[in-house]
């Protein structure tokens, strides 16, 4: 994959391979295009040059196929401030079309310690609690692959800890983690 960004080039013949049951960790300096790698990946940019594919499809083509493929959840969080905790996660799982009952969004944001604030609307929450919301989506995602740009910044040492064993357990099961 080739990409320019405001006549510079970012990405010259680029290319990734992401296996089953694989973990890869994007390391890089601030400004070297991780963020704008998930941009391509996802289909919110596309390459100057060559394709992108996630089971061998080119992610131009998939369309609303996306939310079946992968789980993408950016380094800004993508939740209403003017909606609780569980509108929240009700919003997402609608969009994602997951569907899980209220006992079961209610036992995995136990998971996170979420389950008691569950009625607070998200703009009282604290940047970790507002992470530990994003990440939540996670444990009820069904998607084998899992796109997760900067999901430990914010955290606590036992949410971090958390996090990392929900990760090790996805790949374990047969998921692939980009972070």
């Amino acid at each position: 994959v080739y990409f320019y960004r405001n006549k510079r080039l970012i990405f010259d013949n680029f290319n990734l391979k992401l296996q089953k049951s694989q973990i890869m960790i994007l390391i890089g300096d601030n400004g070297v295009g991780k963020t704008t790698l998930f941009d391509l990946i996802v289909g919110i940019l596309d390459p100057t040059k060559g394709d992108i594919k996630i089971n061998n499809k080119r992610t131009c083509e998939l369309f609303e196929n996306k939310r079946e493929l992968f789980t993408y959840l950016p380094h800004k969080d993508a939740l209403k401030d003017n909606l609780t905790v569980m509108e929240n996660i009700e919003n997402w799982l609608y969009v994602s079309n997951n569907h899980f009952t209220k006992q079961d969004i209610i036992n995995n944001l136990e998971y996170l310690n979420l389950s008691q604030i569950k009625n607070i609307k998200v703009e009282h929450l604290s940047h970790g609690q507002k992470k530990k919301l994003s990440l939540s989506k996670l444990l009820l995602s069904r998607n084998s692959l899992w796109l997760l740009d900067e999901p430990f910044n914010g955290l606590d040492k036992k949410s971090f800890l958390k996090v990392k064993t929900l990760i090790e357990r996805h790949t374990k099961s047969g998921g692939s983690v980009l972070l």
